[in-house]
């Protein structure tokens, strides 16, 4: 069988293995107090068989890894859980047997109780860590720590059952040496636990006076057993139930903390909702998805502009644009958008998918939602520089959604055509003379709640469609002051859209001197009826050209 084969293997066996182990060492438990419903040598032959299987598994671990496993904790547990067999093997070699040392070997049981921590392996922080054993410091300090506490907890559970056993045996003499130092009587004897013929190989014999004559009789010494046994039981079972808690403490409240860790990380080039999932489930990343979705592009009124102004001080240009995007991506999380990536001053963002809850009217509601609150909290934060967003918005019910790239690199983004038109609209925005522009489509999702106002542009033709989109402006229904504005434009760009040049300007007009600091679209309309009326209407549309 090749090593591939039998790597394989171990990992199959793995658990059950230590299934087994669990339950040789409640068979050894058991047997502590006398209560299995078989007898001795049936014990002996299911004790054997198992010391036999570990041992087995050890030597085709060593085959399969070699060094790799010599130089693992494993190694080390599994070698305790094999040290069982001396006690077997040394138990039937009758010279052996009556030797003090050898019957010892019994304690080496308690080792097998050592199998559990293999459950560790279940772990995936900690098993990562053992992988990596040989490649870091720091893991290979670990390792070593750990070989070192398992070798500690070794001797300290030989050297306490050792001493207990001791002292055991130590009150059980001294209480003999006082029983030889007066007369006894044969009715006296079974209350002694005492016999005048040896009954077995552990009767500890004394010379007493019995019956007025000097005689050996041999004393049983079970009652030191039985009650090592009962020391020996509660060590053991104190010593698996720490080994249990422990393991429960790195598996869920040390994995709660690495996870708390990754997670940090992982936000830094993850959305929020992709860093949490991942950190559930890390083979999540390979899903994909299609369905509906609303995308959003962010971008900074004069960036270029401030990049001019502050040339000589990047680390100004810097403070002052960390500061303006942190408040963007507060905002776009409160309103539990996934931000998928920073484009230069712009912020990519969206909202769809398994990752969020909603269906397209809500994905439509919060990226609307989202860009109007981004826009107050820019004005809000007063910077020197920035103070105003370019911002454009598309739906679409079929984007596909999940991790796109290389094997070597991943992002988790949005793919379709949606995307394309949002990230025209933007720079759009500003050359139409307004501070967002939305696709029909995004207005139709949510183009009657009471908490937007909305007004149409007219249709754009932007890089990359065929075709013109029919745009649409979006005003905070508790910010705006004064709509009558907005019916004069209706009016204007009707009229407009129908050719009536004049009767449009004229509306357009009114509109502008309506609305509290004029209306910057108002004003891109008369000027494009300016330029109209003086070059004249031949092969004319209206259609605005945006550019990128």
């Amino acid at each position: 069988m090749d090593r591939e084969r039998l790597r394989r293997l171990v990992e199959t066996l793995d658990r059950p293995l230590l299934a087994l182990a669990g339950v040789s060492m409640v068979v050894y438990l058991v047997d502590l107090h006398n209560l299995l419903p078989w007898s001795a040598a049936v014990t002996k032959a299911i004790t054997i068989a198992i010391d036999l299987v570990f041992l087995i598994d050890l030597i085709v671990k060593i085959v399969a890894y070699n060094s790799e496993y010599l130089q693992s904790p494993w190694f080390l547990i599994d070698l305790l859980s094999c040290l069982p067999l001396f006690d077997s093997i040394a138990s039937d070699i009758l010279p052996l047997r009556g030797m003090r040392f050898i019957r010892g070997f019994r304690i080496l049981r308690i080792f097998r109780g050592l199998r559990v921590l293999r459950a560790l392996k279940s772990v995936p922080a900690f098993e990562q860590v053992m992988n990596e054993s040989r490649q870091d410091e720091h893991a290979r300090r670990f390792h070593r720590a750990m070989n070192i506490g398992l070798i500690a907890l070794t001797l300290f559970l030989m050297l306490a059952l050792v001493i207990v056993r001791r002292k055991f045996e130590g009150d059980f003499r001294r209480g003999l040496e006082l029983i030889a130092r007066r007369p006894i009587t044969s009715a006296q004897l079974e209350g002694l636990n005492a016999s005048r013929a040896r009954r077995s190989e552990d009767d500890v014999p004394r010379r007493v006076e019995l019956d007025g004559v000097w005689t050996v009789v041999y004393f049983d010494a079970s009652e030191v057993e039985r009650r090592a046994n009962e020391v020996e039981f509660f060590l053991i079972l104190g010593m698996i139930s720490s080994m249990l808690i422990l393991m429960y403490i790195i598996a869920y409240h040390q994995l709660d903390v690495t996870q708390s860790q990754l997670r940090g990380l992982l936000t830094l080039s993850l959305p929020r909702r992709v860093a949490d999932a991942l950190v559930i489930d890390p083979e999540g990343y390979r899903a994909k998805s299609r369905g509906p979705a609303t995308i959003a592009f962010m971008d900074f009124v004069g960036f270029s502009g401030v990049c001019a102004t502050l040339a000589h001080d990047p680390d100004k240009l810097s403070m002052h644009l960390e500061g303006a995007m942190d408040r963007i991506v507060n905002v776009l999380r409160d309103h539990d958008m996934i931000i998928d990536k920073f484009i230069g001053d712009a912020i990519m963002s969206f909202r769809g998918g398994p990752l969020v809850e909603g269906g397209p009217e809500e994905h439509a509601r919060r990226a609307t939602a989202s860009a109007l609150a981004a826009a107050k909290a820019l004005r809000d934060l007063n910077d020197l520089y920035f103070h105003h967003l370019k911002v454009g918005v598309a739906s679409a019910d079929d984007c596909l959604i999940g991790s796109f790239g290389t094997s070597a690199r991943l992002s988790y983004t949005i793919l379709g055509d949606a995307v394309n038109l949002a990230a025209r609209l933007e720079p759009a925005s500003a050359q139409c003379g307004t501070r967002n522009l939305f696709d029909e489509a995004t207005f139709r999702l949510c183009g009657d709640q009471p908490e937007f106002i909305w007004r149409r542009w007219g249709r754009v033709h932007v890089a990359g469609r065929s075709e013109a989109v029919t745009v649409y402006e979006v005003f905070d229904a508790e910010e705006l002051d004064g709509r009558e504005f907005l019916d004069e434009f209706a009016a204007g760009l009707e009229a407009f859209e129908r050719g009536d040049l004049d009767a449009a300007r004229i509306q357009f007009l009114r509109a502008d001197r309506m609305r509290s600091g004029g209306d910057p679209a108002s004003l891109h309309y008369i000027g494009w009826c300016d330029r109209l009326i003086s070059d004249g209407t031949e092969d004319w549309t209206s259609v605005f050209d945006a550019h990128k």
